[in-house]
């Protein structure tokens, strides 16, 4: 007597076709997840350098009765975090927390930085800062954050200011709160009530300094 099995040889058309749609899919949602990790992984390594600067621009000011270091701009204000001299230890260990990967401010990758360990060069500082505050000040102030030309955050990442694609940026403020902030508008200005607007009356007698 033939047994007959119950195991077909194969699919069916339908069955292929159901099968090519969800592989179809997949294969469209792989690089917009893929991209999303890797934009996190980033930001999180960046928001880690941001709070290694900021930690140093509070022991600057702690040396220099509460004012944070100023310059012509970003880059040279915190280029005095840096040690002096060979023998000197600075705010701030090395420049890689300067850097951020993706950065138009920053194109040489941290790990191939091999530049004066005492000064901050031009393509060596991704953050830009409130100059002029002190330690003294509101602690909801911000201090540092994701660099931009005229303060103004951009949705192309080649640009300044347009490394996470004028979506979110990386704030730190006095009291050394530190995280990603989603932003309302490509400007200096978060969902928060301390709006991040160059204009406005947030600056406290400092003033905006891009990286360089």
């Amino acid at each position: 007597m033939k047994r007959h099995s119950s195991l077909r040889a194969g699919f069916t058309l339908i069955e292929l076709l159901v099968v090519i749609t969800i592989i179809g899919i997949l294969a469209t949602l792989a690089p917009s997840a893929i991209n999303g990790v890797l934009t996190n992984a980033n930001q999180a390594k960046a928001l880690n350098g941001a709070r290694n600067v900021a930690m140093a621009l509070k022991l600057y000011a702690s040396d220099h009765d509460g004012l944070f270091p100023t310059g012509s701009s970003a880059t040279d204000a915190f280029g005095k975090l840096l040690p002096a001299d060979a023998a000197s230890s600075g705010y701030i260990k090395d420049k890689k927390s300067f850097m951020v990967k993706g950065s138009a401010y920053t194109p040489t990758p941290a790990a191939d930085a091999k530049s004066d360990p005492t000064k901050l060069g031009e393509k060596e500082n991704h953050w830009a800062y409130i100059s002029g505050l002190n330690s003294d000040g509101s602690d909801t102030w911000p201090l540092l954050f994701d660099g931009s030309e005229d303060g103004t955050y951009v949705a192309k990442k080649t640009e300044k200011g347009g490394v996470w694609e004028g979506k979110s940026a990386i704030v730190v403020r006095i009291s050394g709160a530190a995280g990603k902030e989603t932003l309302k508008e490509m400007k200096l200005q978060t969902e928060t009530s301390n709006d991040l607007n160059p204009s406005g009356d947030w600056l406290k007698g400092g003033t905006y300094a891009k990286p360089q």
